[in-house]
């Protein structure tokens, strides 16, 4: 159940990531200031990177995940299946790639709300100044 809640942290995230890109990106042809614009971009980037990091965005087909690495949902998902196949408990390197993966998602999700909390809220203040709509 904690890789599943762990899984579903992660899979959060990045919907919340993927609500808030098109809203900047849409934005992005009202902007005439140039720092402004440089900012959201910014913004964007910051973003994308994490949800590359949680998610693999590349995969289009069946054959692309030999193509490109997997990304840490993946491997939590891959966790949970092999604790969830067999019938023993999990093994005691089962508990230590848990407790690696839920390391390195709290450290994306953190990331993620300094982004929402810190450059998107200045962006924000930054819009609405500029006569333009906020993004949440």
């Amino acid at each position: 159940m904690q890789i599943k809640e762990k899984e579903s942290e992660a899979n959060e995230a990045v919907k919340e990531i993927r609500k808030l890109k098109p809203q900047l990106e849409n934005q992005k042809s009202g902007i005439k200031d140039s720092m402004l614009l440089k900012e959201m971009n910014a913004v964007i980037m910051a973003l994308q990177k994490v949800e590359e990091d949680l998610y693999q965005v590349k995969n289009q087909s069946g054959q692309d995940p030999l193509n490109f690495p997997i990304k840490l949902n993946n491997r939590l998902s891959s966790l949970r299946r092999s604790v969830e196949t067999g019938d023993a408990r999990p093994t005691d390197a089962s508990y230590v790639v848990f407790a690696e993966l839920s390391k390195e998602l709290s450290i994306l999700l953190t990331s993620k709300l300094n982004i929402q909390n810190n450059s998107l809220k200045s962006l924000n203040e930054k819009l609405v100044k500029a006569g333009l709509k906020s993004v949440n």
